[in-house]
């Protein structure tokens, strides 16, 4: 049987657009502890950037680990685009137990984690773009 997509690829596309152009906002924004360019200095952190830069690494490294941790449950099942395959099960076990959409989950909090580590409220804004499109996509995978 043929696997039917149920998305478009410019919501993919849109998806990694957003991460791109946040990553580069988020560098570039005057008030982000990225503001003198790439050289970030980590040492010379202090206060406040220092508490974002830390939860924002906290955040990259849990979305990251969620998502992987989601991957491994589904196994066979994980597709990176929407499919409904004829030997599709739902999977309620292991981390799909406690949240019913984690690999959504774990991209939220990887992208939003990015302008946190920063210190970037532009990037904030620019990455938060990225909820409403998972919602739409959640609504096509339900």
């Amino acid at each position: 049987m043929e696997k039917k997509r149920y998305e478009s690829r410019l919501l993919l596309v849109s998806l990694f657009f957003i991460l791109i152009l946040g990553i580069i906002v988020s560098l570039s924004d005057p008030s982000g502890i990225a503001r003198n360019g790439i050289g970030l200095d980590v040492d010379s952190l202090s206060g406040i950037y220092l508490i974002l830069f830390l939860v924002g690494l906290g955040m990259i490294s849990m979305g990251i680990v969620i998502r992987l941790v989601a991957i491994a449950t589904l196994k066979k099942n994980f597709s990176g685009r929407l499919r409904i395959r004829e030997d599709h099960t739902l999977i309620k076990n292991g981390i799909y137990h406690w949240i019913r959409h984690p690999a959504y989950l774990g991209i939220i909090i990887t992208y939003i984690g990015i302008p946190v580590l920063l210190s970037s409220v532009l990037g904030l804004l620019v990455m938060s773009l990225i909820i409403p499109l998972l919602i739409h996509r959640i609504k096509l995978e339900e």
